[in-house]
């Protein structure tokens, strides 16, 4: 559900952004003008990850049924920065069919050390015992951040914690974090996916 509804229309105009640059597929580095859409589910149970309560399949179509512990979902928008990482822009929530704006997010993703300078999306990349699909790191240099990088693909259980360097935490699975980049196409802003 979570994955599906990372492709809503844009709210907020963009600052301009340079193109995107992979060195490795198991990451990507966030830049200044980018914006992360995050998509939450909320569940009576508590918790993100959302259980499918049935599935039906009619030709290319998988439908799923989400029973009675969903109760609906947030979006929210967070702001790369070149001095503060990752700010927190606007959120909404969707309940019954219904979109009412919130102050805050559902969850605090993004609570960065303010003298990060480089903030980047660690990808889980093969099968650990790690209950997370991908985790959020920052470090002043790039190479605090390229250290910290290689001990959490070498050990994503045990590497990701703060240290005096770096920072780095799980964004809980089920909730999907999307990195964009605004695309100007005759005068009009759009966001599309930077990866």
């Amino acid at each position: 559900m979570a994955s599906v509804l990372t492709g809503c229309a844009l709210r907020h105009p963009p600052a301009p952004a340079p193109a995107v640059k992979l060195t490795n597929s198991s990451y990507i580095d966030l830049q200044t003008g980018w914006r992360l859409r995050v998509v939450t589910p909320i569940l009576k149970s508590g918790g993100y990850r959302l259980k499918p309560a049935g599935q039906t399949v009619s030709g290319n179509t998988v439908t799923l049924s989400v029973g009675d512990d969903f109760l609906g979902y947030e979006v929210a928008y967070y702001a790369v920065k070149a001095r503060h990482g990752v700010e927190f822009v606007s959120a909404e929530i969707v309940k019954d069919g219904r979109t009412a704006p919130q102050p805050h997010p559902v969850a605090h993703l993004f609570q960065l050390p303010r003298v990060v300078r480089h903030v980047r999306l660690i990808y889980l990349v093969r099968v650990s015992q790690a209950d997370h699909d991908m985790a959020v790191a920052a470090a002043k240099d790039m190479r605090a951040l390229e250290a910290l990088t290689r001990r959490v693909e070498a050990d994503p259980v045990g590497a990701c914690h703060d240290g005096q360097d770096a920072f780095c935490a799980w964004i809980p699975a089920g909730i999907a974090v999307a990195p964009q980049i605004p695309k100007t196409e005759d005068g009009k802003v759009d966001w599309v996916p930077a990866r």
